[in-house]
C-alpha cells in the first residue's frame, strides 16, 4: 500500500473542469494504475473545490482536464497558488508555461521554435508580419489558449479576415500571436513526445488540427478533436526536446509534453510546450500510467524530483 509521508493511505486529487467532472476518459488508465497501487482518487473540479480546504481528502494534486481555465486565467492561476496540497506540476511552471509568450523566452535561449510575433495592443493595425509573407498560411492564436481553441488558419489572401481575427482576440483580453503555418504539418511531422517524472516515456503522431475554412468544432467546447497515432521520436527530435527541458525555468515538474514539427528543411523545432494540463495518450503506450504514477509516490513519500535523463 502506498503513504504519504504522514504514514496513511495515500490519497491523489487529480483536478479537472465542470464539463468533464470525472475528468476525460483518455485517464482510464490513470486512475486503474493508481487503484493498482492502493491510492485513493477523488476529481477536483477546480472551480468548484475551496482549495485552502483540499488537504483535508488529498495528499497531493495532480492537474489533468482543467481546460476551461483559458477562460478563467487569473482565477485558475489565484486557485493553484492557493492549495493546501503540493499541485502538479507546481503553480510557477503552471503561470509560466500557462501563457505562450514562454516560446518567445525559450527562442532566446537558443532552442530551435516555430517563429513568433506576438501582438499586443489595440491600437495596432495588426499587419501581418513581413517575414510571414515568404509562407502561403499563417496562423493567429491566443496567447492563453488549450486544445487548439481560437487558433485560426489563414491564407496570405486573408489578410482582412485574420485582421478580425486578431482584434477579436485583443479585444477579449489575450494577446495575439502570429506564426508561420509549416506545410510539414499536413504532411503529418507533428510529434509529441511525452516526458514522466525526469525520463522519456512514449512518443506519438498528431494529424493535421486547423482547416482552412475555419477553426473545427470543438469537443465539449473544450478543444478540437485529433487523430493520433503511436511514433517513434527520432534522434533529433529527442535532443530537441531535451533542450527544451533543460531550459526551464524549474526542475520540479511530474509531466512534461514536447510538440515538435518540421522547419522548412526537415529539421524538429518546438511548437509547443505542455505542462499544464496535457493530454498524455496513455492508450498509445498504457505502462506509461504505471511510470506516472511511480513519480507521484515519489512525491508523496517526500522524495525530491528525478533528475532528467
Amino acid at each position: 500500500m502506498t503513504t504519504s509521508s504522514s504514514g496513511r493511505a495515500a490519497r491523489v486529487g487529480l483536478a479537472t473542469c465542470a464539463a468533464l467532472p470525472v475528468g476525460d476518459p483518455e485517464d482510464a488508465g490513470l486512475v486503474a494504475a493508481l487503484h493498482a497501487r492502493d491510492i485513493d482518487v477523488e476529481w477536483v473540479v477546480w472551480n468548484h473545490a475551496d482549495p485552502q480546504r483540499l488537504h483535508e481528502w488529498i495528499d497531493v494534486l495532480i492537474i489533468r482536464s482543467t481546460w476551461d481555465y483559458t477562460d478563467h486565467h487569473a482565477d485558475f492561476l489565484s486557485w493553484i497558488g492557493a492549495c493546501s496540497v503540493q499541485v502538479f506540476n507546481p503553480s510557477e511552471l503552471v503561470r509560466w508555461n500557462s501563457d505562450k509568450r514562454y516560446l518567445m523566452e525559450l527562442a532566446a535561449a537558443g532552442i530551435p521554435t516555430v517563429p513568433t510575433v506576438v501582438v499586443e495592443k489595440t491600437d495596432e493595425d495588426w499587419p501581418v508580419p513581413q517575414w510571414l509573407t515568404d509562407f502561403d498560411e499563417f496562423v493567429i492564436k491566443p496567447a492563453i489558449g488549450a486544445g487548439s481553441k481560437g487558433a485560426r488558419r489563414f491564407a496570405q489572401a486573408d489578410k482582412a479576415e485574420a485582421r478580425e481575427h486578431a482584434a477579436g482576440l485583443l479585444a477579449s483580453g489575450s494577446t495575439a500571436l502570429f506564426q508561420p503555418y509549416l506545410p510539414s504539418v499536413d504532411a503529418g511531422s507533428e510529434t509529441a513526445l511525452i516526458f514522466l517524472d525526469g525520463a522519456f516515456s512514449h512518443s506519438i503522431t498528431k494529424g493535421p488540427l486547423l482547416r482552412t475554412d475555419g477553426q473545427a468544432q470543438l469537443v465539449d467546447g473544450l478543444y478540437v478533436a485529433e487523430s493520433i497515432d503511436s511514433r517513434t521520436a527520432s534522434q533529433a527530435q529527442l535532443d530537441v526536446a531535451q533542450r527544451v527541458l533543460g531550459a526551464l525555468p524549474s526542475d520540479d515538474w511530474l509531466y512534461a509534453r514536447v510538440d515538435l514539427i518540421d522547419d522548412v528543411n526537415g529539421a524538429p523545432i518546438l511548437l509547443e510546450l505542455e505542462m499544464v494540463e496535457p493530454s498524455l495518450f496513455f492508450a498509445c503506450d498504457p505502462p506509461a500510467a504505471d511510470r506516472l504514477v511511480a513519480g507521484i509516490e515519489r512525491r508523496l513519500e517526500g522524495e525530491t524530483p528525478r533528475m532528467r535523463s
